[in-house]
């Protein structure tokens, strides 16, 4: 099902895009509230530290002025004046350097607040990213696909590369009925495979000959791919004996190697094999049957296990606007050409082609995006800007304004008085 802009011309990606920009701005938005709690977290943590710094500076002055003030009286010839200078000075100093040190204590605590802050706002730029990422591929977004064997089934992983500078790594969901789903030999995918490599012959005089060997036995024990290659390694068990990893550049002109391996699973020093003739087709085949199998798992995501942005751990960014930007510079060309081309003012419109002269409109008024912005402080909006979500007159079709609740005290106390009585 394809689909054209509001204007009926076509629109270059096959996906809900108006879908995709809704879940993007709510992507952004949870990201600028991480970066909002960050920013303030660390200038109280900040204005606290300038504070502690100059409490601390006046009280080792209020000590100091005690010593000069009591030094006179120590150099009485009184012995009761001297006592009491003494044990005034002595108290001082234990009454300054007990506030001193509940000085300290809040400015631990106060640290402490601000890094478990900090890393509750990681968390939440992780999860944000992570939610987004599982339900879309932007253009230019590139997906791997690793499978590894186990006894009985088949562990997998999902790699993506977002055209925003995140590459995460989504846990694979495989069902037990899914062709994944059990061990699978390279019979049952294509039966017959053969390819010839060199071996060792004779049992005096030793010689090396390219004799053919079947691979039909082997097992797949893992298999990854990616926009560019993709590798296929094949072992006499699911985790153990010796066997050969195939291997397919994405080129143009496909080519595909074949390595041995060793019974640790390890490559062995033999030369790489160029596959060629009647082995390539043999080998090209088991690969497409692999990648055809295979490729619908990369939808199967589930939790985000690892995350980097522009090559740092997602969960140290402490400046989760960084993603934002990134995002929405990426996705505002679309999004101006999308409403450019709607035909009606206020909204971004797509229509989905049905077949048989029938069109499905899919639509969001920029109304509506720019009530989710709205939910952010003023300093912190501009970065939206690029998606043009304030300028032009309001579609008739957005939602009404979201109107100011104001609570009233009496109210409230009326309401927990009632519950309270119910709860008798």
């Amino acid at each position: 099902m394809g689909h054209v802009y509001g204007d009926s011309t076509p629109f270059p990606y096959d996906i809900n895009f108006v879908e995709l920009i809704r879940h993007a701005v709510d992507c952004c938005v949870t990201l600028m509230t991480a970066q909002h709690n960050i920013g303030s977290a660390v200038d109280r943590s900040g204005n606290f530290d300038q504070l502690r710094k100059q409490e601390r500076a006046r009280m080792d002055a209020m000590s100091d002025a005690v010593k000069l003030t009591m030094t006179a009286f120590m150099s009485s010839h009184s012995e009761r004046m001297v006592r009491t200078a003494s044990r005034v000075l002595e108290a001082s100093r234990s009454v300054i350097e007990s506030e001193l040190a509940m000085l300290e204590g809040q400015a631990n605590g106060e640290i402490s607040n601000t890094r478990a802050t900090v890393d509750r706002s990681r968390e939440l730029s992780f999860r944000a990213v992570e939610a987004f990422v599982l339900r879309h591929d932007l253009p230019n977004t590139s997906v791997g696909l690793r499978l590894l064997a186990g006894e009985e089934s088949y562990s997998g992983q999902a790699l993506v590369a977002t055209p925003f500078g995140v590459e995460a790594v989504f846990a694979l969901q495989i069902p037990p009925a899914h062709d994944w789903g059990r061990i699978r030999r390279v019979s049952e995918l294509s039966a017959g495979t053969e390819v010839h490599v060199p071996q060792e012959s004779g049992w005096i005089s030793k010689r090396v000959a390219v004799a053919p060997v079947k691979l039909d036995k082997l097992v797949v024990t893992e298999v990854a791919m990616a926009s560019d290659r993709s590798l296929i390694t094949l072992r006499k068990g699911p985790r153990s004996g010796s066997g050969f990893q195939l291997e397919v550049t994405a080129d143009a002109q496909p080519k595909a190697t074949l390595r041995k391996l060793g019974e640790d699973g390890s490559p062995t020093p033999d030369p790489i094999i160029q596959l060629e003739g009647e082995d390539a087709v043999h080998a090209m085949r088991l690969w497409n049957r692999v990648i055809d199998s295979a490729m619908d798992l990369a939808m199967r995501r589930q939790a985000m296990t690892t995350a980097t942005f522009d090559g740092k751990p997602l969960k140290e960014i402490d400046d989760p606007q960084t993603i934002t930007t990134k995002i929405i510079n990426v996705l505002s060309p679309i999004v101006q050409e999308i409403a450019r081309r709607s035909g009606a003012p206020g909204e971004l419109v797509l229509r989905r082609d049905l077949g048989e002269g029938r069109r499905e409109e899919i639509y969001i008024t920029k109304a509506e995006l720019h009530e989710k912005v709205l939910t952010l402080p003023a300093t912190l909006r501009p970065v939206f800007d690029p998606f043009e979500l304030h300028e032009g007159p309001r579609s008739p079709r957005a939602p009404a304004a979201s109107e100011p609740i104001y609570i009233d005290a009496d109210d409230v106390e009326e309401e927990v008085t009632r519950n309270r009585d119910s709860n008798r």
